[in-house]
């Protein structure tokens, strides 16, 4: 029988650490996304925030500011390039979280990290998982620099079938696309999103992503 989200997404997930380490081993027993055979040079790592907002645990994310040179206007999580001064991915993760919502890098409670992603152009992506203690959005205070806005969503919103959508680049990869949030959540946003929710709800969302081949003509 499959489970509902609402059953697996108590409030006290935020503080159960055996529930966060099963959802990080499920995280981290998910296939593998390399979608480049170059050698990476660059690193990045994000934040998926997990947060309390009215009673529900949300997902935070931040559309990017206009002023940026690469995928301005876009939806993404917190994160950055890994740098010099950055002793891990979980460091690069939560010093971008700060820089670029205004939280305390000290809210944030670390899970841990799943795999890391080689997309078709640009840097690795390690995703990091944690939880904000005492969020608060009167407490934002986003980088006009590099954030339009920050804003949450219910998990249970993107976990129902109703505001889940694919699309098909070509003939060759099928991407989710989440909607009905502040913002429509798509790219490698939206993979990461629906990698995350895969270890998440275990048995409460099961989203497949279809892949349709063209039709070959045939001669008569």
């Amino acid at each position: 029988m499959l489970k509902k989200a609402s059953e697996l997404l108590h409030p006290s997930l935020l503080t159960n650490v055996t529930q966060q380490r099963e959802i990080i081993a499920r995280f981290q027993a998910l296939p593998k996304l390399r979608l480049s055979k170059e050698t990476v040079k660059k690193e990045a790592a994000i934040l998926i925030p997990l947060c309390l907002v009215d009673d529900r645990i949300n997902l935070l994310y931040t559309l990017r500011s206009s002023k940026l040179r690469s995928h301005r206007g876009q939806v993404s999580f917190p994160g950055g390039m890994k740098d010099d001064h950055d002793a891990s991915h979980e460091t690069c993760a939560v010093r971008e979280f700060e820089e670029e919502t205004g939280l305390p890098k000290e809210s944030v409670n670390v899970w841990g990290r799943g795999n890391t992603i080689i997309p078709y152009f640009g840097p690795s992506i390690t995703p990091i998982v944690g939880h904000v203690d005492g969020f608060a959005p009167s407490q934002l205070r986003p980088s006009t620099d590099e954030v339009a806005k920050v804003f949450t969503v219910p998990v249970e919103l993107f976990a129902s079938a109703e505001n889940r959508r694919h699309t098909q680049y070509r003939d060759n990869y099928t991407m989710p696309v989440f909607l009905n949030g502040d913002e429509t959540v798509w790219g490698i946003t939206a993979i990461i999103t629906h990698l995350f929710l895969n270890a998440l709800l275990p048995g409460a969302y099961n989203a497949r992503l279809p892949f349709v081949r063209k039709y070959e003509t045939t001669k008569s």
